[in-house]
């Protein structure tokens, strides 16, 4: 049998420990909560509130869950109250229980029943599982995210996993567009470089060329912005500049955790779109990553159709929920559930679709 109690961020600092994802290390955890806590949105959450809950065997420290409780509001009035892994409502890279031993099978019920009595919500919402979660063992775990990936260490050379995994089509798309850049007289220059604030400035200006398609520009916003270079500072962290004529194309920012490197932002300037600056400056982080003798590189959470071009390979994560019986959670519950089924069906269905077109 365990037993729990509540600790404090501080005292999740004076444990020493390992987690499985970047995103579970003390570093990560308290940078999230002191630069989210008070950005209050539908995402995020609002009046957040951390709840550490360390579990005990024998006395001794058997695990940690990072919690954080929140509401969100539906329907523009319906406040419901969430329980969940801290850090996994935006930039996680994967979230589970901190072990410290092999856990029993009854853990995960002891657990869930001794929160349900001391803490007031009304989901229990936990994502970015992985399969081998302990908490399989009391929830039916759905589809909710992928991280397309490279096995570096599978693959003798570059050259060896190009020929193997790239489509003769997109071998030839690289080879064209070089031939492209060559022939309207650029001189492309891929350079590797720590992330400084010379560096931020050129970053900051090709990112805002997403809004062009669109897309969110991610140094809009000065919250998600500061994590980010938190994130660069607790991590060995790099960027890889594509450069025509001395002048910055295409960047991507990845950070080195446990032998793997993992993307974490990437943009292209949309006025050299037709050079298929993309695809050659993250063509670059996979040959760099042979040099550099990593075990593996991570195109982070998403199933973007374009990271399948560079791989074959797929990490899914799992998500599941609980409820209490209060009578919002009781209303809510057939919304919810119809929410998740939807999810891990598109999910699903994303995974089908790259799988049918022989990418994994």
């Amino acid at each position: 049998m365990y037993h729990f109690r509540f600790i404090t961020l501080n005292d999740l600092k004076e444990i020493d420990y390992f987690g499985n994802f970047p995103s579970n290390q003390f570093n990560w955890i308290y940078n999230w909560f002191s630069v989210f806590e008070k950005v209050e949105n539908n995402v995020l959450g609002y009046n957040k509130k951390a709840y550490i809950v360390a579990a005990y065997k024998d006395d001794q420290l058997a695990a940690v869950v990072p919690l954080v409780k929140l509401y969100r509001i539906y329907f523009k009035v319906v406040k419901i109250e969430f329980l969940e892994f801290m850090g996994q409502q935006w930039s996680s890279l994967g979230n589970d229980i901190l072990k410290f031993d092999d856990l029993e099978e009854c853990f995960s019920s002891e657990l869930i029943s001794w929160i349900k009595t001391n803490i007031k919500f009304h989901f229990i919402f936990f994502k970015y599982l992985p399969e081998s979660s302990v908490l399989a063992n009391k929830y039916r775990l759905l589809h909710y995210a992928g991280a397309p990936f490279v096995r570096v260490d599978k693959y003798s050379s570059y050259e060896e996993f190009s020929d193997a995994v790239y489509a003769r089509k997109f071998r030839e798309d690289l080879r064209r567009t070089l031939r492209k850049i060559k022939k309207e007289s650029f001189e492309i220059e891929v350079g590797f470089e720590e992330i400084n604030e010379a560096g931020l400035t050129e970053i900051r200006r090709i990112a805002k060329t997403k809004e062009r398609d669109g897309k969110s520009f991610l140094y809009g916003d000065a919250e998600k912005e500061q994590f980010h270079l938190k994130m660069y500072e607790i991590f060995p962290s790099q960027v890889v500049f594509v450069k025509f004529n001395q002048q910055v194309v295409a960047y991507a920012t990845s950070i080195d955790w446990n032998g793997v490197r993992i993307g974490i932002d990437a943009a292209f300037d949309r006025d050299y779109r037709r050079y298929g600056v993309g695809i050659h400056c993250v063509d670059s982080i996979i040959q760099n990553s042979f040099k550099d003798g990593k075990q593996k590189i991570s195109f982070g959470m998403g199933l973007d159709s374009y990271k399948f071009q560079f791989t074959d390979q797929v990490d899914r994560y799992f998500m599941c929920y609980d409820y209490k019986l209060r009578l919002k959670s009781l209303l809510a519950l057939p919304y919810f559930k119809y929410r998740l089924k939807k999810e891990d069906q598109q999910v699903i269905k994303n995974l089908q679709n790259i799988n049918g077109n022989g990418r994994i």
